[in-house]
């Protein structure tokens, strides 16, 4: 495949990429600031009324599902080498550059201090489930999606991770165990949150690969049982089975929200709505509604980095702004001060790490004829997942 057929075939993807991240910045920035400004509060109750760093992450998790089963592939030992490989060159390197950066704004800045083992902890991506504080709170999804990762891998190894049958069960199977152990309090009150819509997450995902599937070979027939003399006695199309599980996905959204809106839990009210509105924009960006526009698509393919340190400059503003009283001024104004310096340092990232790693990722793993760097630095598309 040619580069520029690799990139035009996924622009819309790194598009998708730019509007989740915006929506998490837009959050994340209105949240912290709000407290200062002394008018255009309306744009933190905006994102509020439907939680669009909610949104956000939902369209990333879509993301996710749709891309990483599909760069599963080969033999098992093969297939699982690239997969490791790959996919740790791709995280990691970058992430690791994030911690110490983070730590000097969103913990030594503000006269805090966390242990060298829990500092250590955070490495690993993980550092919730060791029991340590993250240095950045929105760590918890890239913790999501190591599990997501594992289930893959277990699919893989066991031959089921490309069949539409597999997926649809694994997705309806994880939404069906978040209901019963919400339900039964199986997850402690006080446990993270993260911990909490783990599983919900996660079925998400999967939705995202079922997703693929049906936008492929939307016609592509399903089989639910067979009779006896093996004749097919019920089948459903892709496209059929990912309606019906995108309707049980929502429904359980719908019933969150209204089970928290009879506790008047306000706040979870939106995060569930924002479940349903990312659901709904995910699906309309990647078919009716592609975006193909180049700043967006440019944005998208070092979202990762943005997603990493896009809170930086937001901790530096914030802080100089309580320490020298800088308070008052609308709250756009304070929204849109870390937002340059963001992506610069987030492109900085990119390219003097992110990219490197990734590339080195796929000289470990690809055949030496493969070209899979444009003459800009960037990652072929079709390499990137």
């Amino acid at each position: 495949m040619t580069h520029a057929r690799a990139k035009g075939h996924f622009d819309h993807i790194d598009a998708m990429r730019s509007i989740a991240v915006l929506l998490v910045i837009w959050t994340h920035y209105a949240e912290l600031l709000a407290p200062l400004a002394g008018s255009q509060n309306g744009l933190d109750t905006l994102q509020r009324s439907v939680n669009f760093g909610r949104v956000g992450v939902v369209i990333f998790f879509g993301i996710s599902g749709m891309l990483i089963p599909n760069s599963l592939r080969g033999s098992i030992a093969d297939g699982t080498r690239k997969f490791l490989i790959r996919r740790f060159m791709r995280l990691y390197p970058a992430f690791w550059l994030s911690v110490p950066i983070g730590y000097l704004v969103y913990w030594t800045l503000f006269q805090q201090k966390m242990s060298s083992i829990g500092v250590a902890a955070n490495l690993t991506m993980i550092p919730t489930a060791l029991g340590f504080d993250a240095i950045m709170g929105h760590y918890w999804t890239l913790e999501t999606e190591l599990y997501f990762y594992i289930l893959c891998l277990l699919l893989f190894w066991g031959g089921l991770l490309h069949q539409m049958r597999s997926l649809v069960t694994v997705s309806a199977g994880l939404s069906v165990l978040f209901i019963l152990t919400t339900a039964l309090h199986v997850i402690p009150n006080d446990a993270p949150g993260q911990y909490k819509g783990m599983l919900y997450h996660l079925s998400i995902m999967f939705w995202g690969a079922v997703f693929r599937k049906a936008y492929d070979t939307p016609r592509a027939a399903l089989v639910v049982w067979r009779r006896r003399d093996a004749v097919v006695g019920m089948s459903v199309t892709y496209r059929g089975a990912l309606v019906m599980l995108t309707a049980l996905i929502a429904l359980i959204a719908v019933a969150m929200a209204l089970y928290d809106l009879h506790r008047h839990d306000y706040t979870h009210v939106s995060s569930s709505i924002g479940y349903l509105v990312g659901i709904a924009l995910f699906i309309s960006f990647a078919t009716v509604l592609k975006v193909h526009y180049q700043p967006f698509v440019w944005l998208g393919e070092i979202s990762y980095s943005v997603y990493l340190l896009h809170g930086v400059p937001l901790y530096l503003i914030f802080w100089l702004c309580k320490h020298y009283q800088w308070t008052s001024a609308p709250l756009g104004v304070y929204m849109v001060a870390p937002l340059m310096p963001a992506v610069i340092l987030s492109w900085v990232s990119f390219r003097f790490c992110e990219a490197p790693s990734i590339r080195i990722g796929h000289a470990l793993t690809s055949a030496p004829d493969v070209d899979v760097v444009d003459r800009t630095g960037a990652i072929q598309k079709n390499k990137l997942y």
